[in-house]
């Protein structure tokens, strides 16, 4: 039996995996980690043993979890944090079980402030690096730091309000005001299969209330993405629409919590890659079932542990 080991298991993408693969693997054993126990972690539910580690950006996390891949003899490792993904690389015993897109493509996500370099060269569209010396004290501003996902190390305000804020690594964007789309994407012979969701309302960093949608050019921006990095895992990205410009906000080199409302529509991207992972056709798991719905996110509660 073949055993995957998934970390940040307390996160939205790593329950939806858990659950995908006791649903659709069940040959796959799940082995999970977190920062937390196993009774606050709910995709420890599905796992045949959870470990509770440090944080990944701890000096012994790689040690750590190279121990747990030893140990319990893990075939894949997946890891859901940007940065995780990103320092795996540079690990052999972590990298040779690595189950996520490169370094390259990891660094270009990671380094926000940076998205114009490559973007603008496939004619892709970016909002501007904003100077102190340049705001205006009537605008709007989006200060956001390399490397942070959902709505953490980003945030919306105004000039009179940063002047007296300490940005130390952060940078300030101009603020896009328009209609907020999630692409979902999977990599397929050197193009994309997406999911375009119109984020009607977010909480959290997370889509609660989505409109999925068909759209040509960001299912054509998908696969720009996939032929500039050479990928083959699944990622996401973000885009904001003003006056018919997308521009890309945010590129994840992985899925997002919100990935799974698009399973409703008949595009399950967390089994999809189990299945690529474990060299099956990911195909039937990528059947469209309804080209443009409405979908919302209702939470569930689980009990975890009788005291």
């Amino acid at each position: 039996m073949s055993k995957i080991l998934i970390t940040a298991a307390g996160t939205g993408a790593a329950f939806s995996y858990a659950s995908s693969i006791a649903k659709n693997f069940p040959d796959l054993e799940v082995i999970t980690a977190d920062i937390n126990e196993a009774e606050y972690t709910t995709a420890a539910l599905y796992a045949k043993k959870h470990y509770q580690v440090p944080l990944s950006t701890s000096s012994d996390y790689q040690n750590v979890i190279a121990n747990i891949i030893t140990q319990e003899n893990i075939d894949f490792y997946l890891p859901l944090l940007d940065l995780e993904i990103d320092a795996a690389q540079s690990n052999k015993v972590l990298k040779d079980k690595l189950v996520a897109n490169n370094s390259e493509f990891c660094q270009a996500c990671i380094a926000k402030d940076d998205y114009h370099t490559w973007a603008s060269k496939e004619e892709i569209a970016t909002p501007s690096i904003i100077e102190l010396n340049q705001l205006n004290d009537d605008k709007l501003y989006v200060v956001k730091k390399n490397g942070g996902f959902g709505s953490r190390d980003t945030e919306v305000l105004r000039a009179k309000d940063l002047i007296d804020l300490d940005i130390n690594g952060y940078s300030i964007y101009e603020h896009i005001s328009g209609t907020e789309y999630t692409i979902d994407c999977f990599p397929n012979n050197n193009k994309a299969i997406t999911t375009i969701r119109e984020r009607v309302e977010v909480k959290n960093g997370v889509s609660v209330k989505t409109r999925i949608t068909q759209n040509s050019y960001l299912n054509q921006l998908a696969t720009k993405i996939v032929q500039l990095f050479g990928l083959t895992h699944p990622f996401c990205f973000q885009v904001i629409e003003q006056q018919d410009i997308y521009y890309l906000i945010d590129v994840n080199p992985r899925l997002g919590g919100g990935t799974a409302m698009s399973a409703v529509a008949g595009y399950d991207y967390f089994s999809a890659h189990i299945a690529y992972i474990l060299e099956q056709n990911p195909k039937p798991f990528l059947e469209s079932v309804h080209d443009s719905c409405i979908v919302t996110r209702q939470y569930a509660n689980y009990l975890m542990k009788v005291l």
